[in-house]
């Protein structure tokens, strides 16, 4: 895999690179090692697919996958510093060359941190077309692992945030911010911005442009509602990312139950399936 990485662009094994991008992404934290190793498989299992579908994607700029979160983390730094190092290679191992495929092609491996309690259906969160397996879905467990979150932010400081952008400037004064419609799992998939100009924009792309400014843990998931107080608005909500594909807080959270890793990965990708390891 040609992987930009540190600023250059270097020839990396797969499953080294699966390594490295496990490492980056999850962290077991205080689970059992039996929890541990599944939380870990299903991430070498998505960092795998998500390679595989996403070959080529920066062939313009001469590689195939960026280091950030536009393609997924690599920090190959953490197989030598992470003291989950040695458990994440075994889940490599373990899992070598299994992939999620759907119509024997590998999926779009999407993954978020929490889904806040329901996942979300790509095309709703970006446009474009549906894919069969990225689907909106309850995320019901026994205890609730998923986060709630609240910020309030001055009017004013909210109005130069929108106005960073062209896509949300409301010019000299802001009105107000109002959600017009929700998925099926109350993520707000389009908000109208009034003020001396309007808009209507996307949930996910209005997170993400306000993000830029107040900070990328600012406005956590679109599963949220908006206020406000005389001059602050007030954002609350559950959830944190974009809320598609597999969630980590309820993949850890089946995890920890017992569920196997092949459950796991069919709970998020309906309809998909998981390649067998190889021998």
């Amino acid at each position: 895999v040609q992987v930009r990485t540190a600023g250059r662009v270097a020839s990396i094994p797969l499953e080294e690179y699966v390594l490295g991008s496990v490492l980056a992404e999850v962290s077991p934290g205080d689970q059992t090692p039996a929890t541990a190793a599944r939380i870990l498989e299903v991430q070498a299992i998505m960092a795998r697919t998500y390679a595989a579908a996403g070959l080529g994607r920066h062939r313009a700029d001469g590689f195939d996958l960026c280091d950030t979160t536009h393609c997924q983390r690599y920090d190959p730094a953490r197989i030598k510093t992470s003291r989950f190092a040695a458990a994440a290679r075994e889940a490599v191992r373990r899992t070598s060359g299994r992939i999620i495929t759907y119509g024997q092609r590998p999926v779009e491996a999407l993954f978020h941190a929490d889904c806040g309690g329901y996942t979300s259906a790509s095309e709703t969160v970006w446009g474009g077309r549906a894919r069969p397996y990225l689907l909106a879905e309850p995320d019901k467990l026994a205890s609730d692992p998923h986060r709630k979150w609240r910020i309030a932010v001055p009017a004013d400081r909210l109005r130069a945030a929108l106005n960073a952008d062209t896509a949300t400037a409301v010019g000299r004064r802001l009105d107000g911010i109002r959600v017009v419609s929700r998925d099926v799992g109350g993520h707000a998939t389009t908000l109208a911005l009034s003020g001396e100009h309007a808009h209507t924009i996307r949930g996910e792309q209005l997170r993400s442009i306000l993000n830029v400014t107040l900070g990328d843990r600012a406005v956590q998931s679109t599963r949220l509602t908006v206020t406000r107080t005389n001059s602050t608005y007030v954002f609350e909500g559950t959830g944190f990312g974009h809320g598609v594909g597999l969630c980590q807080v309820g993949a850890a959270a089946r995890a920890r139950r017992g569920d196997s890793v092949d459950a796991i990965i069919a709970h998020y990708f309906p309809g998909a399936t998981l390649s067998a390891a190889r021998r």
